[in-house]
Parts: structure tokens; sequence; C-alpha cells
């Protein structure tokens, strides 16, 4: 009897082995699954991470093509491909030796605009290669094409009221469009080519042409040599209401008075389309649409720390020199904004210049060289009061004052478009003009941003955006 109980106490001891080593297996086995799922489940939130931080470089794209609409006008093509590249550095995805250039933009017209020939207004497209990398395997890489359109914004001298003129003012291959009557028109010099005639193209004329009716219908035989093969309208003055030649005292200063025309390509409320016994406004200008691209404008002027707010019921002059707005240690933005909210009845007296590329521009930025150098682009908005541009300063890009007055004193430069309440040229000789270049260094916030199309780079999803393996 005590030896069978003797065997019987070794068949136990084996068993309590057996059941212990498929117990340490077990959970063995739990341990290793739950080790595997977490490091599964980590990976798929760095991936997340990644995706997220990606999506996120493409937002920063979109919003830096908003604010520098000629994005790529600043950088030197590539000797090889003749491609133009801008690199943004994406703060939300780790810096990684492999990937030099988290946010990429290109364009296929290398930045430049896009004038269809059928008629339609001028566009650029950008594509967009964001990549972002989480921990040492978790990669993302979107590619985005966005599409920029023009904003209802000018491309010319937009006057919401009277124009009066004196001095010796030129409006070169610019045309001004009036709502209100127009002054002293004689003082106008128009003749960009210098040969006499009145062949002078608009060369915002793509822009604005739907703006413009009239009886007859504007001269649309100019041409420029920088844009070969586009047929544009000649600059000119167009009103709803009288364009006087001298002043408005004697109805013989009208210039429908004149024969042969004293202004062949001008139209006024003499040359305006009747429809059923009414008369056709001669120019329509924009209002809430540009109020409305006025709004992005003043977020970038934050952004840049060029917002003044004046308004204070003092109904003053405020002179405004370089070193009011940080001039000349300021590091500027690419393409510069200054936003003012002022009374009606204050007067900014704006001296900095902006000179594109310039060493002796007041408002200059850190090129992709290293050189400080002119800022691409300027825009001044006033709100509420009225803007004078002092002798002496030269502008390139914009200038607003959508509820009072932009006044050129003296003598001065400005290459940009005008949108104002009513406009004069106070002594001096002022040229106000467009170039070719103006187009390649647009002001921030004329055009809108568009996304077309997105591709998340897989090897079985193609996109011609994304890289080479």
């Amino acid at each position: 009897m005590i030896g069978r109980l003797g065997d019987q106490r070794g068949v136990a001891a084996i068993t309590v082995l057996m059941v212990t080593a498929v117990t340490a297996l077990a959970g063995a086995s739990v341990l290793f699954t739950a080790t595997a799922e977490l490091d599964i489940g980590a990976r798929d939130r760095r991936a997340e991470d990644a995706f997220a931080a990606a999506e996120a470089g493409l937002d920063q794209a979109s919003a830096y093509l908003f604010g520098h609409p000629s994005a790529l006008s600043d950088i030197v093509p590539d000797p090889t491909t003749g491609q133009r590249a801008r690199c943004l550095n994406n703060p939300l995805a780790g810096d990684t030796a492999d990937i030099p250039c988290e946010v990429r933009i290109t364009s296929p017209s290398n930045g430049v605009l896009v004038r269809p020939l059928d008629g339609g207004k001028p566009y650029v497209l950008y594509d967009v290669l964001s990549q972002a990398r989480e921990g040492r395997a978790a990669t993302r890489a979107l590619a985005a094409r966005f599409r920029m359109d023009p904003k209802d914004v000018p491309y010319g001298l937009f006057i919401n009221g009277n124009v009066d003129l004196n001095g010796g003012p030129q409006l070169l291959r610019i045309s001004m469009l009036v709502n209100g009557v127009v002054t002293s028109r004689d003082k106008i010099v128009t003749d960009w080519n210098g040969n006499g005639q009145f062949d002078d193209p608009d060369l915002g004329w793509p822009f604005h042409k739907d703006r413009i009716q009239a009886n007859p219908g504007p001269n649309v035989t100019c041409s420029d040599a920088a844009f070969p093969g586009e047929q544009l309208g000649c600059t000119a003055v167009y009103s709803n209401f009288q364009i006087y030649r001298k002043n408005q005292v004697k109805a013989s200063d009208e210039i429908h008075s004149c024969d042969p025309p004293c202004f062949p390509n001008d139209r006024d409320a003499h040359q305006a389309v009747v429809i059923n016994g009414a008369p056709q406004p001669v120019v329509s200008l924009p209002d809430t649409d540009v109020l409305e691209a006025m709004e992005g404008m003043k977020q970038l002027a934050d952004d840049q720390q060029n917002y003044f707010n004046f308004k204070d019921g003092s109904n003053r002059n405020h002179i405004i020199q370089p070193s009011d707005i940080g001039a000349p240690g300021k590091d500027f933005a690419k393409d510069a904004v200054f936003y003012i909210d002022a009374d009606a009845g204050d007067q900014i007296k704006w001296r900095p210049s902006l000179i594109p590329d310039s060493a002796a521009s007041d408002i200059r930025y850190i090129n992709p060289a290293g050189d400080k150098v002119g800022s691409q682009s300027g825009i001044i908005v006033v709100r509420g009061g009225q803007l004078d541009i002092e002798a002496g300063t030269d502008w390139s890009g914009a200038l607003f004052a959508p509820e009072n007055k932009v006044r050129l004193l003296g003598t001065n430069t400005c290459t940009c478009t005008i949108y104002a309440k009513s406009f004069e040229k106070v002594g001096g000789n002022a040229t106000v003009q467009l170039v070719p270049e103006w187009f390649g260094r647009l002001p921030a916030g004329f055009y809108s941003v568009t996304r077309q199309s997105f591709a998340e780079c897989e090897p079985y999803q193609e996109s011609a955006n994304c890289p080479v393996p």
C-alpha cells in the first residue's frame, strides 16, 4: 500500500510540471501577442502622426501660396533641369537627414502666369510634395496640385469717384476705370512706346476687359512683346461720367467735342451702350469683392506685424517714415502687406519705398541667396483715411483706400494698381505703370488658392508629383 502511494506521488510531480509548462507557454503566448499588438498599435499611431504632419504641410503650402502668389519669383532655376523649387520647413515634421525638403513647391510653368489665348483670365498651377516621418520607419508622402485664380481686385487704376489731375502724370501700360468725373485729361501721358500714337498696350486688360462696355467698343488692337500672340486692349481712360480735357466749366472741354478725337481710345458717358432706351455703365467696378479680399490682406499684415490702428477720433496727419515701420533693421516678408485703420479725416503720408531686389529699398527681405534686398511686392491698405504717396517715394505692388482718396504728391513712381474712392495727382511728374515683371511678382492676397488634386504616394497609387522610388 505504501509503495503504491509513492508511485502516485511521482505521477503527481510530473503532472504539476506539465501544468506549469503549459501555463508558462500560455503566458508567454499572451505576452508575445500583447507586445506585438502594442508594437502594431505604436506603428499605426506613428503612421497616423506622419500622415497628419504631411497633411499639415499641404495646408502650410496653401497658406504660403496665398501670401506669395508668385511663390518662385526669387528662386534661381536648377542649372540642369531649369526647374524652380521652393522648400518650406514643416514645424510638425521632425528633421530627417534623408528628407531635406519637407514641403516642396514646384510649378509646371515655373511659377509664371498661364495666359490663355482663348480669352480666359491668367492663372498659375503649383505642385506640392509634403513628406513627414515619425520614428524610424513611419514615413508618409502626400502630393497635391493647387490652382491660383485672380480675385476681383484692380489690375489698373479703379477709382470709384472723381479724378483730378495736376502736374504731368504718366499712365504707362495701365488703364483707368472711373465711376466719376475726370478732369485735366490733357495732362495724362500714355505714350509708353514713344511713337506719338495711341497704340500702347494695357497689360491688365485680360483681368478687367469684362468690366468695360462701350459704343464703339474698346480698341483691342494693341500688343506687347512680353506676351506674344496675345491681343490686348489699348491704354485708355474709361468713365461712367464725363471726361474733360482741362476743366468742367465749359462743355467744349469734353473730350468727345474734339474733331478728330483727342483721345481715340477713351470712352465716357457719351459712348455708353443703350439697352431699351437706358444707357448702361461704361465700367463696373468691384466693391464687395474688393472688401472681402482686403480682409485676407489684413490677416497677412497682422501676421507680418505690419498692422496699424490710428482710429482715435483725432483726424490728423500721420507721417510714416521708414523707421516707423521698422526699416531698415526689420526683415520684411518677400511680399509685404501694410494695413492701416484710420479715421475719415486722417491723412496717411507714406514715405518708405519698396523697390524689388534693390538694396536701396526701405522695405527689404532676406532672399534665398541670403542677401537683404527689396521685397518682391508690397500692398498698402488704408481703411477710412486718405493715402498720400509722398514725393520721392517709389512703390511696387498695390494701393487701396476704398473709403477715401489716393494722392500722388510731387515726383514718384508707382509700379502698381490702385483702388480708391477718388484720385488726385498733385504737382511733379509722377508715373503710374504696369510692367511685365509686375506679373511675375504678384502682390499677396491677389489670387485665390484651390486644391485640384491629391495623392498619397504609395506603390499602388501613382502620381506625377510623387518622388521616384
